[in-house]
Formats: structure tokens, C-alpha cells, sequence
């Protein structure tokens, strides 16, 4: 078992590693300015994209060298065997998909289970960047066109006024 956490740590920091520096690298080549255009989103969206992709390989093979050098358990399943297979499991596992037809046995239900948490955390780190692009992208746009962001500016919405102080309560009984 000792050995099954230490791989398990190994490739949750290997994808880690993978996604900052993936997301990195695209924050500073992918200029989302003024400047920039749809196909800079689109690229933005492929290189989120490839470090999933990246990821999901990973674990696809660590789930092959524990069950097949390590004999640490096993996919079972009739679309389980080879390389392929255990790529289909592990993005199914990572995505939390889970069709539920190769499913780990053994110590390998360690790693699944980790991937499909890690899964989840880095699709949401990729959200979460590419919300922020999606901000810088629509705040610039706004700059170079101001007159056509005047129905959506903050700014321009009727002014409320606050609702009145609510009577204290009495003491009386």
C-alpha cells in the first residue's frame, strides 16, 4: 500500500506540475489585449485543452506500470486491455465520468480515486483560468469600443434606494 500512495503522489504533483506550467505558458504567449481575437480564445482553449489531455495520459500510465510491472491490481472490463484501455479508464476517471465499465481492483483503486479528485480540482484551476481570460478579453473589447458597452456597464443601471431602518423592538409585554 505504501508503495500505491507514494505513485499516487507522484503523478498528483506530475499534474500538477503539468497544469501550472501548461497554464503559465499560456498566460504569458497568448496576449489577450486590445489586440486580441477570437482565435487567440481559441487557442487558449486548445492549450487548456492538450494539458488535460497531458494529464489524463499520465495517469493512463501510471495505471498501466502498477498493474502491469508493479502487479499492484487491475482494470477489469472488456474495453480494459492495452494502452488504450487504460487511457479510456483514466479519462473517464479523471473527468468523474464514470461509465462503470473497466472498473480498478486491487490497490489501483488508490490511484482512481485521487485522479478523480485531482480531475476535478484542475478542471476547476482551467475554469477558473479561463474565466479570467475571458474577463481581460471582454474588458479590453469594451476599451476599444465604449459606445457599444453602454447598456452593460454597471454604472448604468437606476439608481435603488435603500430600504427604510426597520422600528427597534419594544420592551413591553
Amino acid at each position: 500500500m505504501a508503495l500505491t500512495i507514494f505513485i499516487t503522489l507522484l503523478l498528483v504533483l506530475g499534474s500538477l506540475c503539468i497544469h501550472q506550467a501548461s497554464l503559465a505558458f499560456l498566460a504569458k504567449k497568448i496576449p489577450l489585449g486590445i489586440r486580441s481575437s477570437h482565435p487567440h480564445l481559441y487557442l487558449l482553449m486548445l492549450g487548456v485543452f492538450a494539458a488535460h489531455f497531458l494529464e489524463i495520459t499520465l495517469y493512463a500510465v501510471g495505471f498501466y506500470l502498477a498493474e502491469h510491472t508493479l502487479s499492484l491490481g487491475a482494470l477489469v472490463g472488456e474495453n480494459a486491455d492495452g494502452f488504450l484501455g487504460h487511457f479510456y479508464a483514466s479519462a473517464v476517471t479523471y473527468t468523474s465520468l464514470g461509465f462503470g465499465d473497466v472498473l480498478p481492483q486491487g490497490h489501483i483503486r488508490f490511484i482512481a480515486a485521487a485522479e478523480a479528485l485531482n480531475g476535478l480540482l484542475l478542471i476547476a484551476w482551467s475554469a477558473s483560468f479561463l474565466f479570467t481570460a475571458m474577463g481581460h478579453y471582454w474588458s479590453a473589447l469594451m476599451c476599444e469600443n465604449p459606445e457599444d458597452s453602454q447598456n452593460i456597464q454597471p454604472d448604468s443601471r437606476p439608481k435603488q434606494e435603500p430600504a427604510p431602518a426597520p422600528e427597534p423592538l419594544s420592551d413591553k409585554t
